[in-house]
């Protein structure tokens, strides 16, 4: 949805990722000169005072669950608390965005647990880490210009493309949300959604990226024409999102295929590591440890993610694990016998040695962590390339934090030789930037392919030897009726141009007005009722029914817009001459 004035004097966009968050911004003006004048904040990453563009996604709450901390402050601060031995009854939360990845039945009320376990509403903990973020620009914008305001900003925020309509929902209601005390306190109307894969994508054909062809070792400046076709690959923390691009003549961007992809992330490397400590030391080791010495947890974790972040794919020596103290005196506790004696009895006998308080892990060891994340990566992109006749896709845009990885560029450059591997020089902050550009020029994308069938359920007059008996139900001016009808208002496949509105006009009943009209999406082109196996309901276009019940001539006028990156609905009630937008649901009810 745009907001209502169509050149805001500001736009700054907050990228919410699973593992680092930041913001950026430009005015204007600044975009009419010069579009890639973005401005970024500078993180202080931890004491030793090294500049990051970007902070961890994480929230410290304090015993009493009020907000503390985020980012690197927040972790510094756990690790103090925990080095001291005072960190009970504080809450930390970290990677809490896959929850609405997950998450199929999504509600308001879900809950997320932090790293002991205690729970908290997902609404309460999203809504925290925006309004940081949301401030944090703020107090950077009052520094530059004393009287600037909030009602002059068109915020952006992303959001990955493979999320559904619910996952959309509840990170705009967390954004906006006034029900809890932390309010992030950003209007609807002045929110966009952009999709991360899109948002990288825009960037890239803003500025020059380089060519690198593994096999070859060429590098050099390239732009895309109009004409070419390439596969934008965004690999955060998280989530890998998959989608295939085409340039215009007038410089736009149509989506050729459709947004795919899972959660094939750096994070999945994280969790292939834990799993060779927990074969390594045991789960109720590793769990002793988090419980008893959070501290030398969290730096065990962190050196880790300071080594899966240089490993080379041509390492021969061995990889230097430096373990806690703590870590060797419990596991002899819990087996009653050293690691040095029980390596020898593991599978990792040949591969993993023990000196001085140290793993040397053969690298071949430590590359596997890589494996499961890669295929899963590797294979989506092999089955999009082969729904493509020839080359037309000939070109792979590699961006996201994970993509820097030296292990992921090697394997998708080996798998995929014909195709050129192009990577901006700052792959981790392309969705950040692209989302700024993007709020400038919402309609850049023409075009998106819609991943399923999209209608309304609707009662229709019911016909003998068409419809089905038991689907035949009686209105109370007499007409017979069959329920369950599947209205198409997008088909599956179909190339949804940027604003394209479907229009019609419905006579309400008054079970309408308590459960709303259902939104539904099939996975067949032609779907023919809401009960068939492949249709989940979606959601409620929510209605308001005047007071005293909807008259027998009642008329709703709905218009239903596609092709941006968030459902977005008008109605009209006749009766009332009243028009409002956006009412609808996508988020489960308690007892769903």
């Amino acid at each position: 949805m745009i907001m209502s004035f169509s050149t805001p004097v500001l736009v700054a966009a907050i990228d919410f990722g699973t593992t680092y968050s930041g913001y950026a911004f430009s005015f204007r003006h600044e975009f009419d000169k010069d579009p890639l004048k973005i401005n970024a904040c500078n993180w202080i990453a931890g004491s030793q005072a090294l500049v990051s563009l970007k902070t961890p996604s994480v929230v410290l709450l304090k015993p009493n669950k009020t907000f503390h901390a985020f980012g690197y402050e927040a972790e510094n601060k756990y690790a103090s608390l925990a080095e001291d031995n005072e960190h009970e009854g504080w809450l930390y939360f970290k990677r809490f965005k896959m929850t609405l990845h997950q998450n199929k039945s999504l509600r308001r009320t879900t809950s997320i647990k932090d790293v002991n376990g205690n729970e908290m509403p997902a609404m309460t903990i999203f809504t925290m880490a925006i309004k940081y973020l949301k401030d944090h620009l703020m107090g950077t914008l009052k520094s530059r210009v004393a009287e600037f305001t909030e009602d002059l900003i068109l915020w952006v925020l992303t959001v990955p493309a493979i999320w559904d309509e619910g996952a959309k929902q509840f990170m705009t209601e967390a954004a906006a949300d006034v029900r809890i005390f932390y309010i992030a306190g950003i209007l609807t109307k002045q929110l966009l959604l952009a999709l991360e894969p899109e948002a990288a994508s825009i960037y890239c054909n803003h500025v020059p990226v380089e060519v690198m062809s593994y096999n070859k070792g060429r590098t050099g400046a390239y732009a895309f024409e109009p004409g070419t076709q390439y596969m934008v690959l965004d690999l955060g923390g998280g989530t890998a999102d998959i989608t295939v691009h085409e340039v215009q003549s007038n410089q736009k961007l149509r989506e050729v295929h459709h947004a795919t992809g899972g959660a094939w992330g750096g994070t999945k490397v994280d969790d292939a590591f834990y799993q060779f400590l927990a074969k390594l030391f045991g789960n109720d080791v590793l769990s002793t440890l988090k419980d008893e010495n959070m501290d030398d947890y969290i730096t065990l974790f962190r050196d880790f993610e300071t080594k899966k972040r240089t490993i080379k794919p041509n390492l021969e020596d061995k990889v230097t694990i430096t373990l806690p103290f703590r870590l060797l005196e419990i596991f002899k506790e819990q087996s009653e016998e050293t690691l040095a004696e029980a390596l020898p009895q593991t599978r990792y006998a040949k591969t993993v040695e023990f000196k001085a308080g140290k793993l040397r892990v053969h690298p071949e060891i430590f590359k596997e962590f890589f494996n499961h994340t890669l295929q899963g990566i590797i294979q989506h992109i092999t089955e999009i390339m082969q729904s493509f006749q020839g080359e037309s896709v000939s070109k792979i845009l590699l961006v996201g934090g994970f993509s820097e990885s030296p292990m992921v560029l090697k394997a998708i450059r080996e798998l995929f030789p014909n195709k050129k591997v192009i990577a901006p020089a700052d792959p981790g902050l392309a969705v950040l930037k692209g989302a700024v550009l993007f709020g400038h020029t919402p309609s850049i994308i023409s075009s998106r392919i819609s991943l399923c069938t999209i209608g309304l359920e609707v009662n229709v007059q019911f016909i003998e030897g068409l419809h089905p008996n038991k689907y035949k139900i009686k209105k109370p001016d007499g007409q017979t009726m069959c329920q369950h009808i599947f209205e198409a208002l997008v088909q599956k496949g179909e190339d949804v141009p940027f604003g394209h509105k479907i229009e019609n006009t419905y006579s309400p009943s008054e079970e309408d007005a308590v459960t709303g009209i259902g939104i539904y999406k099939s996975t067949s082109e032609n779907p023919t009722y809401t009960t068939d196996k492949n249709c989940t309901k979606l959601g409620t276009i929510v209605l308001r029914r005047p007071n005293g019940g909807w008259s027998e001539d009642a008329q709703i006028h709905v218009v239903v817009e596609f092709g941006s990156t968030r459902f977005s609905v008008a109605m009209t009630d006749d009766c009332l001459d009243e028009t409002y937008r956006d009412s609808y649901d996508f988020l489960r009810k308690q007892n769903q």
